[in-house]
């Protein structure tokens, strides 16, 4: 039986059309994909993200745990700061790709839906005894608000100051008239697009919900997420990334701390000056690559899709692929769509890069 959020009926009100996505029952859409796309890309929109994980880790040697079990510096991160990192398997396969918050007495995690019994086990083998990891998944909401105007309509249910608050940062936050155990706010996202994301006790997360959308925010759903993330060139666990691919061949070398141990890096030591793959972004000309079609040059298979759609925003086909390390980026590959193969064209990472004030 799929799992639902705590915000579902919410959903099943505003007339969404669902799907599974690890495990979840969630909304892929509540009027069009290009039609939510274009609000968060022009203006706002809402998304309810609660099921991402939500751990809490704390005790002495957090900060250390966290250095052994990511690939990056967490035992220094500052105050308040977030930090994107990965979880690796001891071959150096991602196990999942996760956002860290630093708090005053302890670090935040939010990780993958789809990975999060298998993270908060793995943590936990690997945990020392004075480290404590909480999960706090089923008793907190998460909701994205994503676009140009997040500012100005979260701002109008707060009195404290979001504006400046610096991309992944985070912070405790108090809404009007609400008094959550659990409330903090960062500004960070999944979209390319300027916005927060609220992690908040259940109780209070149907009447930001509502309040959001009735000061304008538009509820989007996952269908518009992916085409979002993919203008972004932002990766997704399972396409361009997953346990089977590691952080050099998918790109993320400069995500990679390499002045401490950690676990996985004995294995991507090996090939840190020289994967074997890398991933490139492309148009598809005359029909939509969409992942796991295979590339080709000059009829040799070279790599795969991991991640195609339609981009509201170019009105083109676009794609992201995983091909051979020595794929020239002026080569004229094809890809195999419907048996039929289709030009394409590669260009440089990202397709969307907001424009900042």
């Amino acid at each position: 039986m799929l799992k639902e959020t705590f915000l579902h009926s919410k959903h099943k009100e505003l007339g969404a059309k669902f799907t599974e996505f690890g495990g979840w029952d969630m909304p892929v859409q509540y009027t069009s994909i290009i039609e939510e796309h274009n609000a968060v890309r022009t203006a706002v929109g809402i998304f309810d993200t609660s099921h991402m994980g939500t751990f809490i880790i704390s005790g002495e040697n957090a900060g250390k745990f966290l250095d052994y079990v990511t690939i990056s510096d967490m035992s220094n991160l500052p105050l308040y700061k977030a930090r994107y990192s990965m979880l690796l398997n001891k071959n150096g396969g991602i196990k999942d790709d996760i956002i860290v918050y630093k708090f005053e007495n302890y670090y935040m995690m939010i990780v993958n839906a789809g990975n999060l019994n298998k993270d908060f086990a793995w943590l936990n083998e690997n945990k020392p005894a004075d480290v404590e990891i909480k999960n706090m998944s089923k008793d907190v909401s998460m909701m994205a608000v994503q676009g140009p105007k997040a500012v100005e309509i979260i701002s109008r249910l707060t009195d404290e100051d979001i504006a400046s608050m610096k991309y992944f940062t985070a912070k405790d936050i108090t809404f009007k008239g609400q008094n959550a155990a659990f409330s903090k706010i960062a500004r960070t996202g999944y979209t390319g697009e300027d916005g927060f994301e609220i992690i908040i006790s259940n109780s209070c997360a149907e009447y930001i919900w509502n309040k959001l959308i009735e000061l304008g925010a538009k509820p989007c759903g996952l269908g518009c997420r992916d085409t979002l993330r993919l203008e972004a060139c932002m990766p997704l666990h399972g396409h361009e990334i997953s346990e089977e691919i590691n952080p050099i061949d998918a790109g993320f070398i400069k995500t990679v701390f390499w002045d401490k141990d950690f676990i996985g890096k004995s294995e991507i030591e090996k090939i840190k000056n020289s994967p074997s793959k890398k991933l490139i972004a492309f148009i598809c000309q005359n029909g939509i690559a969409r992942a796991h079609d295979e590339v080709y040059l000059n009829d040799k298979k070279v790599g795969y899709v991991t991640s195609g759609s339609f981009s509201p925003t170019f009105k083109k086909a676009v794609g992201m692929a995983l091909v051979d390390v020595n794929t020239e980026d002026s080569a004229q590959l094809q890809v195999k769509v419907h048996n039929n193969l289709r030009s394409i064209n590669i260009v440089p990472k990202p397709f969307y890069k907001r424009s900042k004030k």
